[in-house]
């Protein structure tokens, strides 16, 4: 197709008029009018530097705002009930989250010197066509919790107009129990669908301005929640939560705050795939390093403890554990509907439900949106893509699968052993086989003769290191999945989970490039990322015309 925009020009009535006049006109209508075959469209391309907006003080805002989440408040709920004290648990939260940093440093390397996001690096690691199927799980997992996160934000807006509307908790519901949700939480979920709704026209290289807000906002409602809750009980002891007759023995308590390591990465350990979606706008490689290695450790521990703190206090005053900040500002509600604590609870509320919106559209919406614009790049782009996810979000009722649906839940909380792998693999290739030398050329095309084509479109090197990065720990997982005794060691290799998998799958991808290497990778080159053309990157795909994937293979062969 020619890049030429041939649509009407005039009013909006008029254009619209024109694009449903006929199927061909509707059609052309949707057709991205920069796409380039099946490979390629302007989301897809290198970051244009106009796009690399994003600098450390973005990343770390984004970060430091990211782990203030209701999954952080509440983290400290399973370390308690494992027998830690209050020290213990925010030491591991704290070198638990250096880690995880330490990876996205490592995994954003690739996307801040070239520009690119994951669908598309993942081309060079599992092959042309093999991508497609890691770009399908996250794609699914996007949208999955996309739709959760939606309706946790829709019961904070619940809390808020409730603080408004005396009677809210008195509307008829007209919703049966079958359904598993009332009205009044129905239609804050309603609320929180409208309200993120404008935000996914921005592009993501845009947005950074949102997380600068909320890095801000949500220390201040953090801060006052605890000092409220201090107050409350005069005084704050942690010790009152503590159980450290739960520890056992030595060995037991080991892999107990292994297990907990495990189910802090299985929380970020999307972020960690998914990083290069955001690190392709960095400014520099030091933009996405300095933002990225400081903020996430120092703010998921603070807001941690946070949650510990408040969960003492007000056990302390009123017999009673909230871990969840949901159940806590009901709670207060229903405890003092005062003008005073209604005006607490409201602030409190809507910074919770700006933090899930916040955390909805990183982590779930901009991947989701990535991840179908590799796959249908003639119709869908970045915000196309987050509009797609935002409705089926909706449309998949969320809340049946939180209350109705354990095992898979369970399945959501245990696939951080297939994402380790991926990241590991990820970080091997672009280190150790490859030496930091991409070729943009070859990441569009389809041509036999492509450096990424590898074997028939797959680089089984990736895929055997994919599967053993997950091996081990796996039979524990499907235990745990079918709620079935579990053998201590398959249990004791599930607690280590991402760990485990990431080091076997990231050590095995390099044993197995050792004995088979990979072909049309020149072994002589250093690690000295040969940036091609970087200030203009996607000149060249523009002014080339291109019509087809047959065209984009002619461009890759050359």
């Amino acid at each position: 197709m020619s890049n030429e925009d041939n649509s009407p020009q005039g009013s909006w009535l008029e254009r619209t008029k024109h694009t449903f006049s006929s199927w061909h006109n509707f059609h052309q209508a949707i057709v991205i009018k920069d796409h380039q075959g099946s490979l390629s469209n302007r989301d897809l391309l290198p970051t244009p530097p106009e796009r690399q907006t994003w600098n450390w003080f973005s990343f770390f805002c984004y970060w430091f705002s990211e782990a203030w989440a209701i999954a952080t408040w509440s983290i400290g709920s399973t370390m308690i009930a494992a027998g830690m004290t209050v020290a213990e648990s925010i030491l591991t939260v704290f070198f638990g989250n250096l880690i995880i940093s330490i990876a996205l440093v490592f995994n954003s390397r690739a996307a801040a010197k070239y520009h690119l996001g994951y669908p598309v690096l993942a081309r060079s690691v599992f092959g042309i066509y093999a991508h497609y199927f890691f770009i399908v799980l996250r794609a699914i997992l996007g949208i999955i919790w996309g739709g959760v996160q939606l309706y946790f934000e829709g019961q904070f807006i619940s809390i808020m107009l409730r603080c408004i509307f005396p009677g809210w908790m008195r509307l008829h519901n007209t919703i049966p129990a079958s359904q598993f949700i009332d009205l009044q939480t129905f239609l804050g979920f309603f609320f929180a669908f409208l309200i993120t709704l404008p935000l996914l026209f921005v592009h993501t290289y845009k947005l950074r301005h949102l997380f600068t807000v909320k890095s801000v906002l949500l220390p201040f409602a953090g801060i006052g929640i605890v000092a409220w809750a201090a107050k409350l009980s005069g005084g704050i002891d942690s010790g009152v939560i503590v159980n450290t007759s739960a520890r056992g023995s030595t060995t037991l308590f080991a892999f107990a705050v292994l297990a907990q390591l495990n189910a802090l990465f299985g929380a970020s350990c999307a972020l960690v795939v998914t990083v290069p979606d955001l690190a392709r706008y960095a400014k520099s490689d030091r933009s996405q390093f300095w933002g990225q290695i400081l903020a996430l450790p120092v703010s998921q521990t603070v807001c941690g403890a946070f949650g510990i703190l408040t969960t003492a206090a007000v056990q302390q005053a009123w017999g009673e554990m909230y871990w969840n900040p949901y159940d806590l500002l009901s709670a207060i509600l229903d405890h003092s509907y005062t003008s005073k604590a209604r005006a607490g609870v409201f602030f409190a509320a809507f910074s919770f439900a700006f933090m899930t919106l916040g955390t909805s559209i990183a982590c779930n919406i901009i991947p989701f949106a990535a991840d179908v614009t590799c796959l249908l790049p003639k119709y869908l782009n970045i915000p196309r893509g987050q509009i797609l996810c935002l409705v089926i979000a909706f449309a998949i009722v969320p809340w049946r699968i939180l209350t109705s649906a354990a095992t898979f839940l369970n399945f959501l909380g245990g696939y951080s052993i297939f994402q380790g792998s991926v990241v590991g693999i990820m970080c091997v290739d672009y280190f150790l086989v490859h030496r930091g030398n991409l070729k943009y050329r070859d990441l569009y095309t389809f041509s036999k003769d492509a450096a990424y084509y590898y074997s028939f479109g797959v680089n089984w090197r990736s895929i055997a290191a994919f599967i053993v990065g997950f091996a081990l720990p796996f039979p524990g997982f499907c235990a745990t999945l079918a709620g079935k005794p579990i053998n201590v060691a398959a249990l004791r290799m599930y607690d280590l989970g991402w760990l485990l998998s990431i080091t076997t799958g990231s050590l095995s991808y390099y044993l197995i490039c050792l004995v088979c290497p990979v072909p049309q990778n020149d072994k002589s080159l250093g690690f000295e990322e040969l940036i091609e053309d970087p200030e203009n990157a996607t000149t060249e795909y523009y002014s080339t015309g291109v019509d087809s994937s047959d065209d984009v293979e002619k461009i890759g062969s050359k």
